[in-house]
C-alpha cells in the first residue's frame, strides 16, 4: 500500500493505493480556521468554568474536571458550571450546522431556520407541550420536532413555484413565524399559571439551571447528530453547490438532497429547542462568519458548526457576567446581538443586489 499527498488550489489531496483505494480532499484554510475556532471555544469554556460567585484558577478547574478536588470546588465546577458550558458549545454547534444546511439548500443569505420559521415552529410545538402536557425532555423534543416538521411542510407547500432557493420561501417563512409567535403567546396565556411561567421562561431561550440529568440526553443526541449529519450531508451539499445538473450527473439527486438537508436541519434545531428553548440568530450568523473566515464560496458545514459553537459559548458567558448579580437568558443576548447583525446583513446584501 502506498500513500501520497498533492496540493491543489488551497487544498491537500490525500490518496492511498492498495486493496481499497482511498482519496480525499482537505481544505487547508478551512481546517486551520476550524482548529483556531475550536481553541477559542475551549478558552471561552474555561472562562465559564472559572468565573462566577466563586472564582477558581485554571489549575483548580483542571483538577476538578480531570482529577480529585475538594468537594466545594467539584460542586461548583463539575456539577453546576460544566453542564451549562458544554451545552452552550454543543448547542451552538448544532445551530451552526443547521444554519449551514439551510443556507446551502436555499442559496439565500437569509436562509436560516430563524428567518424561514422552523425555529418558531419548533418553539410553538415545545411551548404547547410544556403548557398543556409536561416539561420532560423527550416530551418537549417530540413537540418541537413535530412543530418544526409541520412548518417545514407548510413552507414548502406555500412557497411552491418559487423553488427552495427562491425569495418566496423566505417571505412565507417570515409570515408563518409571525403567526406562530401569536399562537405561542396564546398557549402561554391559556395555560395553568405555574406551567405558563415555565413555558414563558423556556420560550426566551435559556441555559439557566442546566444539569446533566435534564440536558444529558440532548448532549448525547446532539453529538451523534453532528457526526451523522456532517458525514451524510457534507459531500452532497458540496456537489449541490456545483449546480443541479452536475449534482445529478455525479449521483446526488438535488431534490432528495434538499429534502434530506431540510429534515436534518429541523432535527438539529429541535434537539436544541427541546433542551434550551428557541435560541435565535446563531444559525443565521454562524454560516456567514465561518464561510468568510474559511474563504469558502459555497456551503462550509465545518466552519459554520465551529463558529456556532463559539458564538453561543461566548453569548452564554456574556449573559452570565455582563450585568453583575444578574443572569440573563442566553436567547436575550443572541437576539440583541443578532438583530444588529441582521440589519448589517440586509444593508450589505441590498447593496450587492442579492436581495
Amino acid at each position: 500500500m502506498s500513500t501520497w499527498i498533492e496540493t491543489d488550489r488551497g487544498s491537500v489531496v490525500v490518496r492511498t493505493r492498495g486493496r481499497v483505494p482511498v482519496s480525499g480532499r482537505i481544505p487547508v484554510r478551512g481546517t486551520l480556521v476550524c482548529a483556531g475556532i475550536v481553541v477559542l471555544t475551549l478558552a471561552v469554556t474555561l472562562l465559564a468554568l472559572m468565573l462566577g460567585s466563586v472564582v477558581y484558577s485554571p489549575a483548580e478547574v483542571f483538577t476538578a474536571v480531570f482529577g480529585e478536588a475538594p468537594r466545594s470546588v467539584e460542586l461548583f465546577v463539575v456539577q453546576w458550571r460544566l453542564p451549562r458550558a458544554l451545552a452552550a458549545a454543543v448547542f451552538g454547534a448544532l445551530l451552526g450546522m443547521a444554519g449551514g444546511l439551510f443556507q446551502g439548500i436555499t442559496r439565500n443569505p437569509l436562509g436560516s431556520p430563524d428567518i424561514i420559521g422552523f425555529t418558531a415552529g419548533a418553539s410553538a410545538g415545545g411551548v404547547a407541550v410544556v403548557a398543556f402536557i409536561g416539561s420532560g425532555y423527550f416530551l418537549v423534543a417530540g413537540g418541537a420536532l413535530t412543530g418544526g416538521l409541520v412548518v417545514a411542510a407548510l413552507v414548502m407547500l406555500l412557497s411552491r413555484g418559487g423553488g427552495v432557493s427562491g425569495f418566496r420561501l423566505v417571505i412565507v417563512g417570515i409570515g408563518l413565524s409571525a403567526m406562530l409567535v401569536s399562537l405561542e403567546s396564546w398557549f402561554i396565556l391559556t395555560a395553568d399559571l405555574e406551567l405558563a411561567q415555565v413555558a414563558a421562561l423556556w420560550s426566551a431561550g435559556s441555559l439557566n439551571g442546566t444539569s446533566f440529568t435534564f440536558t444529558g440526553p440532548a448532549l448525547v443526541t446532539g453529538c451523534l447528530a453532528l457526526v451523522l449529519v456532517g458525514a451524510l450531508m457534507s459531500r452532497r451539499l458540496t456537489l449541490l453547490d456545483l449546480g443541479d445538473d452536475m449534482s445529478a450527473s455525479l449521483g446526488v439527486p438535488p431534490e432528495r438532497t434538499r429534502l434530506m438537508a431540510m429534515v436534518s436541519g429541523v432535527v438539529l434545531v429541535a434537539i436544541v429547542t427541546a433542551a434550551a428553548g428557541p435560541i435565535s440568530f446563531v444559525a443565521l450568523a454562524a454560516p456567514h462568519i465561518g464561510r468568510r473566515l474559511a474563504g469558502a464560496s459555497g456551503t462550509a458545514l465545518g466552519p459554520a458548526t465551529c463558529a456556532g459553537s463559539f458564538i453561543l459559548a461566548s453569548a452564554d458567558l456574556l449573559s452570565q457576567h455582563a450585568i453583575p448579580d444578574h443572569t440573563l437568558p442566553v436567547g436575550v443576548v443572541t437576539v440583541a446581538i443578532g438583530g444588529l447583525y441582521l440589519m448589517t446583513l440586509l444593508v450589505r446584501e441590498n447593496r450587492k443586489g442579492t436581495l
